[in-house]
Formats: structure tokens, sequence, C-alpha cells
């Protein structure tokens, strides 16, 4: 037997544990420090303006309270959406000791998490599998799509919310083949999840259920859904309690308060239509558009992605990757191998889509778009497993996922860039901060 083909029986062996070769740690490690490279000092530069001191400048965002929750004294603890997230101030802590400010601290640990969810994104796809030159490729265009770019240099809880979805993928995949593995971490992979943006908590038990269906059956999976949501309770009360042990003791004093303070954190303002929805979350997520522009109430000329309004290379670059999208999402339905997979990706994405419909802040959806990001560009990749051990036409493929890439940078690194720069000064008809929060 031949080196190669030994590498290639232990690499396949590997993988049948839901393990990686040496080399794609290896790998998964280089992609991860590239796309650090490229958000870090994105998100620095970002950081020197005053976009960070501010809500609403740019989709919605609230990055000031972000800011506030990971290095300020006290912190923000957000709201009952992001109910864990100041869990995550000690990350902060190495880089305020620096000497960083907490704009700059918070920008990098978000690129931190940028350059994590790249690597995961590329071990979910040798997981699948996909040939190891095309999953580095397909991660690559990952790196360059438009909101994995803006959510991994803006400091907000989508970047967390980004990895933490990445991770539970990951886990479940790993799981789906052998539903030994990562027993103990799938319930602090789904406590991320749930204490960055409690409504993805719902992509944890999708990834739970799928495997358990596909194990024991489906009235078995039910039951170990619900043994799962009793046993992750167990630490989200915990925790929950340890961080809100004062608001929720003054809740429970007024009970009838604390019910409306909830209702009072639902969305508000105009809905859009399905075909917004699905052209913001599969379109606009990876391919930016010109920015649309909105006069908000408190005097800020906020800038979103709302219209179907690309320059020359964002047209072509949109065209191609939706129809690229579309043949990679029917692919990884029938391949014998992803499709049990690709079912539990499918689910995710419809729920949130159809979610979104009506969960909308004033007709603002980018804001949204971490929460299915992954979901669409691993939906994305079905094709690629088809082709092991064809060099045609894996060559050609290739060459259209490189196309992609350097369309994706085109269009795309000219607006972060820009983006990076346009706060260095802002005139507005109020101080900051300026506060309309529901969008959070």
């Amino acid at each position: 037997m031949t080196l190669s083909a030994s590498m290639i029986r232990q690499d396949n062996a590997l993988r049948a544990r839901g393990g990686l070769h040496p080399a794609d740690v290896t790998a998964a490690a280089l992609l991860a420090v590239l796309s650090l490279v490229l958000y870090a000092p994105l998100g620095f530069r970002l950081a020197q303006g005053h976009y960070l001191e501010y809500y609403n400048l740019a989709f919605d965002f609230d990055p000031i309270r972000t800011v506030d929750a990971l290095t300020s004294t006290p912190p923000d603890f957000l709201n009952v959406k992001h109910p864990l997230f100041v869990l995550l101030r000690p990350l902060a802590w190495p880089l305020l000791a620096l000497g960083l400010t907490g704009k700059e601290a918070a920008a990098l640990l978000m690129s931190g998490f940028g350059a994590g969810t790249v690597a995961l994104s590329y071990a979910f796809l040798r997981g699948i599998p996909v040939e190891r030159p095309i999953a580095i490729a397909l991660a690559l265009l990952f790196i360059v799509s438009g909101a994995q770019m803006f959510t991994s240099i803006i400091a907000e809880t989508y970047g967390v919310a980004a990895f933490s979805i990445a991770a539970t993928w990951c886990v479940g995949q790993a799981r789906l083949r052998d539903p030994a593995r990562f027993r103990r971490l799938r319930y602090g992979v789904a406590v991320l999840v749930f204490g960055t943006t409690v409504t993805n908590v719902v992509q944890s038990f999708i990834a739970e259920m799928m495997v358990a269906w596909h194990r024991d059956g489906f009235w078995r999976a039910i039951r170990r859904c619900i043994v799962f949501g009793l046993i992750l309770a167990v630490p989200i009360v915990a925790l929950a309690c340890a961080v809100w042990f004062h608001p929720l003791l003054a809740e429970l004093r007024d009970p009838i308060l604390a019910l409306k303070h909830v209702w009072w954190e639902q969305t508000k303002g105009p809905r859009t239509g399905a075909l917004q929805v699905v052209a913001t979350f599969l379109g606009f997520s990876f391919v930016s558009p010109r920015y649309s522009w909105l006069l908000l109430p408190e005097g800020i000329n906020m800038r979103d992605f709302r219209a179907w309004s690309f320059g020359g290379t964002g047209q072509v670059a949109v065209v191609l990757w939706l129809l690229f999208w579309a043949t990679g999402a029917v692919a990884a339905l029938l391949h014998p191998r992803f499709r049990v997979l690709a079912a539990g990706l499918a689910v995710a994405l419809a729920a949130n889509l159809i979610f979104h419909l009506d969960f909308q802040f004033r007709g603002s959806l980018y804001i949204y778009a971490a929460h299915m990001h992954f979901l669409v560009f691993a939906l994305a990749a079905g094709l690629a497993p088809w082709l092991s051990g064809r060099d045609l036409a894996g060559r050609i493929y290739l060459g259209v996922v490189t196309l992609l890439i350097v369309l994706f940078a085109i269009n795309n690194l000219p607006i972060v860039v820009r983006f990076t720069q346009d706060f260095d000064q802002v005139h507005l008809a109020c101080t900051p901060p300026c506060a309309d929060q529901a969008g959070s």
C-alpha cells in the first residue's frame, strides 16, 4: 500500500469516528489565524471612531451596550434576550490589562469569535466529508462573506451567536456518526447558545432531535429531547439566578410587572414580506448591497441593507451565489451520507425564516443575519460531498468557488473597510447614547 493510500484510509477512519486528521487541525488553525489577521485590524480601526458609542448607526445594532456588557464596571446586563452574555467578561480582561480601551477590547474579542467560527466551519466541511482543497476554498469564501465580516468586527452579541451556532452543528454532526461523542459538551454549547440569544436554543433542540431520531426513531427521539431539555435547564437556571439574582428577586415581588417587562421586549414597527426575508438572509448576508438609509425618530440616519441594489461585481456575485446555494441545498438533501444532517439544517433554517416573518424590528432584518448565516453556508456546500474522487468535476467546482471568493472579496471588502472609517465623525440630533434598544 502506498503512503498516500494509507493516509487516506487513516483520514476516513478518523472522520468515521467524528475526528479530524492532524492536517485538518493545522488547516483549521491557519484559517483561523488568516481570518483573525483580516478581522482584528478592521475591528480595531472601527473602535477608533464613534460607531461603538451609539445605538442604531447601522443595521439597528446596539454596540454600546455590548461594549459595556464586556468591559464596563458595573456592566450592562443586556436583557432577557441575552441573559448570560455578561459571563463572557473574563475573556476581555487580558485585553484590558494590556491597556486597550473598552471599545478596542470588545472589538478584538469579537474578531476572535469570528476566527473561531471560521475554524468550526472548516471542521464541519471536513466532517461531511468534503475533500480538503475544496473545504479550504469554501472556508475562504465564508471568511469574506458579508455578515461574517461585519459580525466579526462589530462589538455585538451576534458574533458570539454565530460561533455558538456553528459549534452546535459541528457537535451534532459528530454525534450523528457516534452518539457517544460530546455528550457533555453539547450541554455546554447549548448553554452558550441560550445565554447569547435565547431563541437560538431551538437549534440545539433540532440538532438533538436529528441525532436521536436517526438513532432511535421519532417517539424515542421526543423523549430524549425532553430529557435533554430538563438536564439543560439545570445549568441555565443556576447561571441565570446567579447573574440576575437581584432583578429576579425584585420581579418576584411584582410578577405582573415582570410579565410586562417580558412583553415590552417584543419587537415593534413595520414588517416586511417573505421575499425580503429570503433576499436578506440568503442574499444580502453573503453579498453586501448598497446601503439603504432610514431616518430614525431619535435623529439618526441609519444605514442598513434593505434593497436589491448592487454594483456590477455585486450583481454578478449575488446571482452566481444564489445559483450556487440552490444547487448545493438540493444536492445536500439528496446525498446519502449528508441528507440527514442537511435535513436538520434545512429545518433550522426554515424555522428561522418563518420566525422572522413576524419577529422584526421596524423592518430591520440584517440585524438577525448571523443566526442563519452558518445554516445557509452549510447547505450551500451540499454539492461538494458528491465530488469525492471526481478529479475533473472537483477542479471545475473548485474553480467556481474560487471565482465566488474573488467576487465576494471585490464587492464586500471595500464596503467593510469603508465602514470602519465612516464613523470618525458623527453628527447627530441627539447625544449618546441615542436610546431605542428594542432591536437588541
